[in-house]
């Protein structure tokens, strides 16, 4: 919480200071996943169709006018790692409902760019969009949902002429995770991943997918197998008879409690070497999202809470 308190403080200074001493040259053209685009000025109103971007946009200093629903059910769509940031901005963004984009509501908001680098925007979607206003779709080079945050803060902040700032959040935030991994060598060389129930069936994940980024450069190493077996979304489907593809030394669950009690309860599941020894890391909703979301907001959170529980999964004489 120290840290979001130190990074509140700098975007506050930087959100009063002078307008000439934070800006760019506009026009300019970003390029992304979908093309290139052209911005014609600093924009003001700024829309996020994309599930996690409004944390990127809140993290640079902006205050979006619209924003997705994702989960959770969030005031203004606003966790608590946010929060702070929204209220230091006067944030009070509309709320977008449901999976889909839908076109007429972001119509309505009177964007002049509309941040879509956290959604599987599909090339029609993107030209109706960008009927309405300029749209940066995913870091080029990488598949919906699969670029990582520090790709994605770029991006936005050379749409919104905030690059600098980007930059300054990126090594703050990688320095914290390096002296992390530093201060906790037991993590290296452990295996771990992140893991998800659905209905009747395990997920996992790539070795670069989402939190299995964080896990690895604290230190672990997710098993070459995972790699293997996913498919272009960057996950794999698994039956409950298989977890033993789970049974690692440690194994961050992205569920919720009622999702937990239905996993500990599994005679297959308590029969591993994970639930014997504890090594299953459950987490709270605010922790589960955290690691959902992956943005340089929502991981300065989620460290400081994330780090203990790790220790005590991988410490045999806890």
């Amino acid at each position: 919480m120290r840290y979001l308190a130190r990074l509140l403080l700098v975007l506050v200074a930087l959100t009063l200071l002078p307008r000439s001493v934070t800006a760019q040259d506009f026009p300019r053209t970003v390029e992304h996943a979908l093309g290139e685009t052209v911005i014609p000025k600093r924009p003001e109103r700024i829309v996020t169709v994309g599930y996690h971007d409004q944390d990127f946009v809140y993290a640079l200093g902006i205050a979006p006018v619209g924003v997705h629903e994702w989960f959770g059910g969030k005031p203004y769509a606003t966790w608590v790692w946010a929060e702070p940031a929204r209220q230091a901005l006067n944030a009070t963004p509309r709320v977008q409902q449901g999976f889909e984009v839908d076109i007429e509501w972001v119509y309505a908001q009177k964007p002049d760019l509309i941040v879509s680098t956290f959604y599987n925007l599909d090339p029609s979607t993107y030209y109706l969009l960008s009927r309405i206003a300029p749209v940066v779709a995913q870091p080029k080079g990488y598949p919906a949902w699969g670029a990582p945050w520090q790709e994605e803060l770029r991006l936005i902040g050379q749409a919104t002429g905030t690059e600098a700032r980007a930059e300054t959040i990126i090594t703050d935030l990688q320095a914290r995770i390096a002296g992390l991994a530093a201060a906790n060598p037991q993590f290296r060389d452990k295996t771990a991943t992140i893991g998800f129930f659905a209905a009747d069936h395990f997920v996992g994940y790539g070795s670069t997918e989402g939190a299995n980024r964080l896990l690895s450069q604290l230190g672990f190493q997710a098993p070459p197998i995972f790699d293997d077996l996913v498919q272009a979304n960057g996950q794999f489907s698994v039956s409950p008879e298989r977890v033993d593809l789970f049974d690692m030394d440690a194994v961050v669950w992205l569920v919720d409690p009622v999702t937990a009690e239905r996993i500990q309860g599994m005679p297959v599941y308590q029969n591993t070497d994970l639930s014997r020894e504890g090594r299953s890391v459950w987490l709270d909703d605010d922790l589960n999202g955290a690691l959902s979301f992956m943005s340089p907001l929502s991981i300065g959170y989620a460290l400081d809470r994330l780090a203990p529980l790790l220790r005590t999964a991988v410490d045999p004489s806890r």
